[in-house]
């Protein structure tokens, strides 16, 4: 009889580590996000800032932060199968187009609405996020 070896302390934890539990996590961090940004308010005065270094640091915070969210959904798809890592970018866009549309219609209801923080639209994103992999994880990605 051939003694089975014992798994890894790693390999054991990975496998309670899934994205379904992150994406629990998730939905209820922006849930909570969303209640305690209800309570505070982040009115900040109007200044304009110069416009060159202002677009020196959007672009380059958007090469940047764009080069290493690709570096990681390289890693991730290294680790991940591709039907995990399809459901996983899949939500990611559901969460993009989705705070997208948000943003939208409270700017084009701006005199009607209540004002949007900014930790009102992050909490969206995670949440549509969180959201958008759950419909595929309930659907599959080719329905």
């Amino acid at each position: 009889m051939e003694k089975q070896s014992p798994k890894s302390l790693w390999y054991r934890m990975c496998r309670w580590l899934k994205p379904d539990w992150i994406f629990v996590v998730l939905l209820t961090g922006s849930v909570v996000l969303l209640i305690l940004s209800g309570q505070k308010t982040d009115v900040a005065p109007l200044v304009a800032a110069p416009l060159f270094p202002k677009l020196a640091l959007l672009i380059g915070a958007t090469v940047i932060f764009s080069a290493i969210a690709t570096l990681g959904a390289r890693l991730d798809r290294k680790h991940l199968d591709d039907y995990m890592f399809q459901m996983v970018a899949n939500g990611a866009v559901i969460g993009i187009i989705t705070t997208l549309f948000v943003n939208m219609i409270w700017e084009a209801g701006s005199g009607n609405l209540p004002p949007i923080s900014k930790d009102d639209l992050i909490a969206v994103m995670i949440g549509s996020w969180s959201l958008g992999y759950f419909f595929y994880r309930w659907r599959g990605i080719n329905p």
